[in-house]
């Protein structure tokens, strides 16, 4: 089975898929045992709460298709537990990817029915090394793709009791839910944007920045993590993704660039002029964010 292509507007991703996933998250979580709570969630399963449907201010995300989770191997590596994972996670129904032949011990499927499968990545931080290389759970036949920056997720989150039926009628279980909040979000979908460019990396970057408050609020929450001075590579790192491709620079408009075109075309439209309206929408938003918190680091520099 090879890797399968993300639909590339919001037509192709379907409700009762993102209520799958959700249902396979906290099946997931009870494969790790005392280790649940050092999982953190990423991904596109992360806007269901980070903003929550609440019509007609706040609309229901587009959804997702796969759960990512970000492991932190220094934990793992400490206790036992982590030795029986592969044990764990077959014992509950999910099964290795198999890409090209070879297994992606990284990626996990899971067949919620006869028409849903939900596939499981389990990533960790690429530190110093480059991104994208896969690196052993030790002494288990489960690995995790690196990503750049993940590791702000374990710093940076939110918390969010969940409930949902387990699989294979396993129950009803409600959990806590650990997800990147909303700078280390906006910033590790930054980064996933500027490096491949996908339409669905822009419309959950988008619909975060929207809908998680006023843009003073929002730009406030990125002053808060800044003002902190913990994972400023990361932070410089998305905020220059951001500016890359959503501002305006010497190379052209902003409502041109990748991301409020890509953004645009995830919300599908055949009519030109409401294309164009809505890259300039993504291009203002995320221009007036970037402003914003300029204006309130400087506003903190000044003296009183």
């Amino acid at each position: 089975m090879g890797k399968e292509l993300k639909p590339r507007t919001a037509a192709g991703y379907n409700a009762d898929v993102t209520v799958a996933c959700e249902r396979t998250l906290l099946t997931l979580l009870s494969a790790f045992g005392n280790l649940k709570d050092t999982l953190r969630l990423v991904g596109g399963l992360v806007p269901r709460y980070l903003t929550p449907e609440a019509p007609p201010e706040v609309p229901s995300h587009a959804g997702t298709s796969d759960v990512d989770i970000v492991l932190n191997l220094e934990v793992l590596a400490e206790g036992d537990e982590y030795r029986s994972l592969a044990e764990q996670l077959k014992g509950r129904g999910f099964v290795r990817w198999v890409e090209d032949g070879k297994v992606a011990s990284w990626r996990w499927r899971r067949k919620v029915d006869e028409h849903i499968e939900v596939v499981v990545e389990l990533l960790r931080d690429a530190g110093e090394e480059n991104p994208g290389r896969t690196v052993n759970v030790s002494g288990e036949a489960v690995s995790a793709l690196t990503i750049k920056h993940a590791k702000i997720v374990h710093d940076w989150y939110q918390e969010r009791t969940v409930s949902a039926q387990l699989l294979d009628g396993g129950g009803l279980s409600v959990d806590q839910v650990r997800f990147a909040d909303v700078p280390a979000f906006v910033i590790l979908k930054a980064i996933a944007l500027d490096q491949r460019q996908e339409n669905k990396d822009a419309a959950d970057l988008i619909h975060v920045l929207r809908y998680s408050g006023s843009i003073e609020k929002v730009a406030g929450l990125f002053v808060d993590r800044i003002r902190s001075g913990m994972h400023m590579a990361a932070v410089s790192d998305g905020m220059a993704a951001l500016k890359r491709r959503f501002c305006d620079d010497e190379y052209g408009e902003g409502f041109e660039k990748v991301g409020a075109v890509a953004y645009a075309r995830f919300h599908g439209t055949d009519d030109d002029d409401d294309q164009v309206r809505t890259q300039r929408y993504a291009a203002g938003l995320v221009q007036a964010l970037l402003e914003q918190i300029d204006t309130q680091l400087e506003a903190v520099k000044e003296p009183a």
